[in-house]
């Protein structure tokens, strides 16, 4: 829901339950204007953002997105790349405006959800969308999921559900990926990853460990016959994952560390959602990142360095 201006706090989103008792955010105008975003930005000491909108929308609201997108990062081409939006399994019509947003408006990229019509990422009905993708050349933004399905065990009175159920959603979205024959099937095909992959990091090994019991191999995971062909972190080495969803959590970005390279991660904030006006807290997640035990070239590659050049970008 957009509301006007910002709150009396001063807040531009703010968290509230609906009358079935979920969290919903409240979104006011000042979220949604680039003079918002500049601002926010300098305050924090960010030099360029991509802008993104939510995915689930009619193609009509993703028409307008894409031509709004499009002028504003041609108002502020050196602080704006903008990512396309459309209804990834809206058929022709839709594949039509991807190409449309990226050849002709200049966009980078396209940004979906983790389900669409409740089809997961590894199912056949997005084999159009992922052709256009990959013909493209624009990597594919997955978006954590707001209200999964499927999580009941995870309703309670308090906020379980809401901090709990998207992370689970987006880490089976990785594994998916991973182990669904998406990137058998499109090898070149390029996935940004959100929330760190929902904390996927902390179950790598158990995956390692279950596809490589002896006398197991592939068969208690593909009862008809094998989705890839080659070990399945060959795959999960393709991926990108977003730093954004944590606000200041280090111990998520030292422990995504443990299995993802930092060549294949990107800064991100979330703003608004996260961070909000706490434009200190942003800049002391940048410090905190730069103080890591790393190599420059890995800490730069985090803060922009791998997001220039995946998006081909000049620094």
């Amino acid at each position: 829901m957009l509301t006007k201006g910002k709150s009396a706090s001063g807040r531009v989103v703010e968290r509230h339950r609906d009358k079935d008792g979920n969290i919903r955010l409240r979104v006011h105008e000042a979220a949604g204007t680039a003079e918002g975003h500049l601002e926010f930005m300098d305050e924090a000491g960010i030099d360029m953002a991509v802008l993104t909108t939510n995915p689930e929308r009619s193609l009509e609201d993703c028409l307008e997105w894409n031509d709004r997108c499009a002028r504003v990062v041609k108002e502020y081409p050196d602080r704006f790349v903008g990512y396309a939006s459309i209804p990834p399994l809206g058929g022709r019509p839709a594949l039509n405006e991807l190409e449309r947003a990226v050849s002709g408006l200049g966009l980078k990229g396209v940004h979906v959800m983790s389900r669409s019509g409740g089809h997961y990422l590894d199912d056949k009905v997005y084999w159009p969308f992922y052709e256009k993708a990959s013909e493209l050349k624009i990597p594919i933004d997955v978006h954590i999921e707001a209200n999964p399905p499927g999580f009941d065990g995870l309703r309670a009175s308090y906020a379980l559900h809401y901090v709990l159920a998207r992370e689970f959603d987006m880490c089976a979205t990785t594994m998916r990926i991973c182990l669904g024959g998406v990137l058998e099937e499109f090898p070149d095909l390029i996935f940004i990853v959100n929330h760190f992959g929902g904390g996927v990091s902390a179950v790598l090994e158990r995956f390692d460990a279950y596809l490589s019991y002896v006398g197991a191999g592939w068969q208690d995971f593909y009862p008809d016959k094998p989705l890839i062909t080659k070990p399945w972190r060959h795959y999960f080495e393709k991926l990108y994952f977003n730093m954004a969803g944590r606000e200041q959590g280090m111990d998520t970005v030292t422990c995504a560390l443990t299995n993802i390279s930092p060549k294949k991660m990107l800064f991100g904030t979330d703003w608004p959602f996260n961070y909000d006006n706490d434009t200190q807290g942003a800049r002391q997640y940048i410090s905190d990142i730069r103080k890591l035990g790393l190599p420059g070239e890995d800490i730069d590659a985090m803060l922009g360095g791998n997001g220039a050049r995946l998006l081909g970008i000049r620094r």
